[in-house]
C-alpha cells in the first residue's frame, strides 16, 4: 500500500473513496464533512438527525455518492467527544476510517488528516499519528492461506490538506509515521509466525537482513560461545531443544563509537514455550508461538531506531531458544549458574523468561556497559490478570525512566503502568538451596518475576517491561482502532520514542 501527503480538496478528489469526520454530537457538519455535505444536498445532515451518525468515537458509516462527486464512497468516522480527541484517537479513527473503505472493496482512497482542523492537534503530530494508524490499521497476516482471493487490500491512500503552508511538516510527520508503523508490523508479523517456522535461527536469518537493510553491527552467539560466557541460566532453558540457541545482538551507532553505549533494549525471544518438564496445559498451548513477542518488539524498534537515525547508540539483544521437553531438559531442583555468579533453583521450568533474560541482562549491563537498559517479555499470565490487554506493567528500579516511559505509553497508545518495586517482594524468590529460585508461587507473580530480573543488572538505571497481556497473547484482545486482536507489536513504538526522546536529551 502507498501513502501519500499532498496538498488538495477532498471535495474534487478522484477515487473509490474518502474518509472525512465527526465530533459526537455535531448536529451540522463543518470543515471537510461539511464541504461534502453541501455537495451531497444535506445528506450528511440528514443521516446525523435520523440517528445513523453520531460521531461515536470508532464509528463509522458509509454513504454512497451516486454520482455527485468524483469518488464513489464517503466514509464518516467518529472522533468521539470534542474534549476527550487526543493523537491517540486520531491515530484509532484514521485505522478505522480505511479499513472499512477496504472491507467495501475500495483500492484507491483519501482522507483528511484528522485532528489537524477542528481537532486542533499539531499538524505534524497529526499527521505522524494518521500515518501510523493508517498502516497498522491495515496491517493483515494472511502468509498461511492457501487462498487469499477474498482478502481485500487497498493499493493507495492519499492524505490530503488543504493549507499548503502546512504540507513539508506533515509530509516530515507522515514520513516518520510510516517508519514507526512498518517497524510495528514487522513486530506483528513475527509474533504471528508458527513455531515451526520462526524458529531461534530464523531470528539469525531476520537479524541479518535487518543489520544488512539499515547498517546496523550484528553479533551472534551460539551455544558454546553463550558457554564461554557463563550463561549458564540461559543454556539451560535451550538444553531441552535440538533447535540450535542464540543471543542475537544489533548495534545502532546514530552517537558514534567515541560515545557512551548508550540504550539497551532486550526481548525475550522463546519462540515455543511448551512449558518444558513442567509442561502447560494443551489447551490454549498453541499460542505460545508468541511467546517472543518481546523480543520481535526489540528487533523491530532497531529496525524503526536505524531508519529514523537519532543521535545515540542504542543496541538490540534477544535471547532466543525454545522450551521444550526432552531428555535433555533442565528439570525442577536443578540449580543453574548465570553469567554474574548467581546460583538459581528452578522450581518451575515454565518460568523460563526470566531465565534467558538474566543473561541477556548481564551482557548488555555489565558486558556492554549499556544504560539506560529496558527489556521486554511476556514473562507472566499474573499480569494478564492484574491489567489485563489494555496496559503494560511496568517495574523500573530509577523513577525517572519510570515516569518517562509511562509519558510515552501516554503519547503513544502503548499504555504503561508503573508497578511497584518494594523489597519485600523479593523474600518470595529467595531460596534455601541457591541463592534465588526462579519462581515466587502464584501471590504477586508479575512482581517476583520483575524483583528476580533486578538481580541481573545492578545499579543501571533499568525498566521491565511485562507485555503478556497487552501483547494481546491471552484472551479480551479485540481489534481496536489500530491494533489487531493477537501479537499486536507492544512495546515497538514506546522502545522507538524512548530512542528518540533520550537522543533528544543529550
Amino acid at each position: 500500500m502507498k501513502l501519500h501527503m499532498q496538498t488538495g480538496d477532498i471535495t474534487t478528489w478522484s477515487g473509490d473513496g474518502i474518509v472525512v469526520n465527526l465530533f459526537e454530537g455535531v448536529l451540522t457538519p463543518d470543515g471537510a464533512a461539511g464541504a461534502i455535505d453541501k455537495k451531497l444536498k444535506g445528506l450528511l445532515s440528514k443521516l446525523i438527525k435520523k440517528g445513523e451518525i453520531k460521531g461515536k468515537l470508532g464509528g463509522t458509516v458509509i454513504v454512497h455518492t451516486l454520482d455527485k462527486l468524483s469518488t464513489d464512497r464517503v466514509c464518516v468516522v467518529g472522533l468521539g467527544k470534542r474534549e476527550e480527541f487526543t493523537l491517540d484517537r486520531a491515530r484509532q479513527v484514521a485505522a478505522n476510517g480505511v479499513r472499512a473503505l477496504r472491507d467495501a472493496g475500495a483500492k484507491k482512497i483519501a482522507a483528511v488528516v484528522h485532528g489537524a482542523g477542528a481537532g486542533s492537534l499539531d499538524p505534524e503530530a497529526a499527521a505522524q499519528a494518521n500515518a501510523e494508524g493508517i498502516v497498522m490499521g491495515l496491517w493483515q497476516f494472511h502468509k498461511y492461506h492457501s487462498d487469499n482471493a477474498e482478502t481485500k487490500t487497498l493499493d493507495e491512500v492519499t492524505l490530503l490538506e488543504r493549507d499548503a503552508s502546512k504540507i513539508k511538516v506533515m509530509k516530515e510527520g507522515v514520513a516518520r509515521g510510516e517508519i514507526i508503523a512498518h517497524a510495528t508490523n514487522l513486530a506483528r508479523d513475527l509474533a504471528n509466525e508458527p513455531g515451526n517456522a520462526a524458529t531461534p535461527a530464523y531470528l539469525v536469518e531476520v537479524a541479518k537482513g535487518l543489520a544488512k537493510k539499515n547498517e546496523l553491527e550484528l553479533i551472534v552467539l551460539d551455544r558454546a560461545k553463550a558457554k564461554k560466557l557463563g550463561m549458564g541460566a540461559f543454556l539451560g532453558v535451550a538444553q531441552g531443544s535440538d533447535e540450535p540457541a542464540y543471543i542475537i545482538i544489533l548495534r545502532y551507532w546514530g552517537a558514534g563509537k567515541d560515545a557512551a553505549p548508550g540504550l539497551g533494549i532486550v526481548g525475550k525471544a522463546i519462540t515455543f514455550d511448551s512449558g518444558g518438564i513442567s509442561l502447560k496445559p494443551s489447551e490454549g498451548m498453541q499460542d505460545m508461538k508468541g511467546d517472543m513477542a518481546g523480543g520481535a518488539a526489540t528487533l523491530a524498534a532497531m529496525q524503526g531506531i536505524a531508519q529514523l537515525k537519532p543521535k545515540i547508540n542504542v543496541t538490540g539483544i534477544v535471547p532466543a531458544t525454545e522450551n521444550l521437553p526432552s531428555g535433555k531438559a533442565y528439570k525442577p531442583g536443578d540449580i543453574l549458574t548465570a553469567s554474574n555468579g548467581k546460583t538459581i533453583e528452578v522450581i518451575s521450568t515454565d518460568a523460563e523468561g526470566r531465565l534467558v533474560l538474566a543473561d541477556a541482562l548481564v551482557y548488555a549491563t555489565q558486558t556492554l556497559k549499556l544504560s539506560p537498559v529496558v527489556d521486554a517479555a511476556t514473562l507472566t499470565g499474573a499480569m494478564n490478570i492484574a491489567l489485563g490487554a489494555v496496559r503494560t506493567g511496568v517495574f523500573p528500579n530509577d523513577q525517572a525512566l519510570g515516569e518517562l516511559v509511562f509519558e510515552i505509553g501516554e503519547a503513544t497508545g502503548e499504555k504503561n503502568w508503573l508497578m511497584p518495586m518494594d523489597a519485600e517482594y523479593g523474600e518470595a524468590i529467595k531460596s534455601d538451596w541457591a541463592d534465588l529460585k526462579n519462581s515466587g508461587g502464584r501471590p504477586a507473580g508479575a512482581v517476583s518475576g520483575a524483583m528476580f530480573l533486578k538481580n541481573f543488572v545492578g545499579e543501571t538505571p533499568w525498566a521491565h517491561f511485562d507485555i503478556a497481556g497487552s501483547v494481546g497473547l491471552f484472551s479480551g484482545a479485540k481489534v481496536s482502532g489500530y491494533k489487531n486482536k493477537w501479537g499486536n507489536g507492544t512495546p515497538t513504538r514506546t522502545f522507538i520514542n524512548l530512542a528518540l526522546r533520550l537522543a533528544s536529551k543529550k
